[in-house]
């Protein structure tokens, strides 16, 4: 008698753990996001997925519904998804409403054999919020783009003060339409990534993207600077778009600094080129590096000859005769 008291707790206990796994092995899956764009007719499809553990369901027999302002609403199966079981539900927000809470439940009958048919429910764990804004970021143009070029944002909700910021960086940014805005790529180092945010006159600021710089080529004449001594040559440099304000700082160093003199190199602000006069100081052969943030480092060769008067100069000195030789001392030899 012992023994089969013992056995019955045991096969409880049992049954016990397995209606726990069972149900914790089932549930439901909200599949819509918190926001949600607005759109004209205030009208937003919420929907989700119910997983059934359950081997005495009986077929046929799931009832889903929503639950939101107050109303227990039933909703439709999607189609194509019926092997899922992902049901939707088209909820029309009320004229001066941007928010509404609702929550998930589904019925179904499960038949336990000598006990019979009985309902079933499962709720969602929680309760859901849903926001429809006026004020979001759709696409962005290209994920990646060197420095100086424009990408568009695509979105809603966009105004004339509103600004983007890369990598920590405010772009030029030009307003288009309340859907769209265009923005410059600042300078800022290439080969790596940055965030992309929109910024507005209050500063609050919204995340968009990962944007990458990818490195530019800056055009820089001569290719080769070629000079005599004491001659002064213009080098250009062209970025290839308009400076921003404060104009673009471009760094040149050199391997033979006594043999050239130039200023520092500044694209002006609005200006995508800038013309720089350098002296050749000295004879030389060596090399000019050019770097700026966004470019590949541009090599330009440096070949200085002595000026035409030194040159001269070396070919009409006197030249010293040899010493006659020791005629003794070389007849003696």
């Amino acid at each position: 008698m012992i023994f089969m008291n013992i056995a019955k707790i045991f096969l409880l206990f049992v049954s016990a753990i397995a209606a726990f796994l069972l149900s914790a092995c089932q549930g439901l899956t909200n599949l819509t996001p918190q926001n949600i764009p607005e759109n004209t007719s205030r009208t937003y499809t919420l929907s989700f997925s119910a997983y059934i553990n359950d081997g005495s369901l009986v077929p046929g027999s799931i009832r889903p519904y929503i639950v939101i302002d107050g109303e227990t609403i039933p909703m439709k199966t999607v189609s194509d998804l019926d092997d899922k079981r992902v049901f939707e539900y088209d909820y029309q927000m009320p004229k001066g409403r941007n928010h509404a809470k609702y929550y998930f439940v589904v019925k179904y009958k499960s038949d336990m054999g000598k006990n019979g048919v009985i309902e079933k429910e499962i709720t969602s764990p929680t309760v859901y919020e849903l926001n429809a804004v006026s004020r979001y970021v759709a696409n962005v143009q290209a994920e990646r783009g060197i420095v100086g070029s424009e990408v568009m944002i695509l979105g809603n909700g966009f105004d004339s003060l509103d600004k983007v910021r890369l990598g920590g960086t405010m772009a030029d940014t030009r307003f288009v339409s309340r859907t769209t805005l265009a923005f410059i790529v600042p300078p800022l180092d290439c080969g790596k990534n940055y965030d992309l945010e929109i910024v507005n006159n209050e500063g609050s600021s919204m995340w968009v993207s990962s944007f990458r710089v990818d490195p530019s080529e800056m055009e820089v004449s001569p290719s080769v600077f070629v000079a005599d001594s004491g001659d002064v040559v213009n080098m250009i440099f062209k970025i290839g778009f308009k400076a921003p304000k404060g104009g673009y700082p471009i760094e040149v160093t050199t391997n033979v600094p006594s043999s050239i003199v130039m200023p520092e190199v500044v694209v002006p602000e609005g200006e995508s080129s800038v013309a720089v006069p350098v002296e050749a100081a000295k004879d030389a052969a060596g090399m000019l590096f050019i770097n700026a943030k966004g470019f590949k480092e541009k090599t330009v060769p440096v070949e200085i000859s002595p000026a035409a008067s030194e040159a001269s100069a070396k070919s009409e000195a006197p030249v010293e005769a040899p010493e006659k030789p020791d005629v003794q001392t070389a007849e003696k030899k």
